[in-house]
């Protein structure tokens, strides 16, 4: 029996503290970890709906793109400067080579564009798919070859040695 004044160690747990602070203290601990648990459940979900966003608006920037790049064939003479160039590309006049190179730059920063996309997660596989496979049919041609081998170090490594690969696999 405990002398007055004394507290019997019945009435605490092994650290000494009293039995029913010591369940609070559990259950607040257990509180907390479902909190934690429930807390990143719903970053979680927050994060993937932000990555669908910007999935869904780089497609959308895909979209206008393609728009613009089709723009360019609505004037009737620069269709003809293209042709022209992919019949025989020496045939251009200096303001038609000018005009040709600043379209295939265009669609060549488009395809940069979308590497970096898929590269960062940020464009569906499918549609990187589709968009690497027309571009490298693209690049492939004579007078797409003729201005990358003339400009292919104003892309960055990674891009450059993908088109560079995609040039080569056409030689197999």
């Amino acid at each position: 029996q405990a002398r007055p004044g004394r507290v019997s160690l019945r009435e605490h747990d092994t650290l000494g503290l009293p039995m029913k602070l010591e369940k609070w203290a559990l259950i607040a601990e257990i509180v907390g970890a479902v909190a934690v648990v429930i807390s990143l459940v719903y970053v979680g979900a927050g994060i993937r709906q932000n990555t669908d966003a910007i999935m869904s608006a780089n497609h959308q920037n895909l979209l206008s793109m393609d728009i613009e790049k089709n723009s360019w064939f609505r004037d009737g003479e620069f269709a003809e400067v293209y042709i022209l160039a992919l019949e025989d590309i020496n045939r251009l006049s200096a303001p038609q080579l000018r005009q040709f190179r600043t379209y295939v730059s265009d669609q060549v920063n488009i395809w940069e564009n979308v590497y970096v996309a898929h590269d960062n997660g940020l464009i569906e596989r499918s549609i990187w798919k589709g968009y690497d496979q027309y571009y490298s049919n693209q690049i492939r041609l004579p007078a797409y070859l003729y201005i990358w081998d003339q400009y292919k170090d104003g892309w960055t490594g990674d891009f450059a040695r993908h088109v560079e690969s995609a040039i080569d696999d056409s030689a197999d």
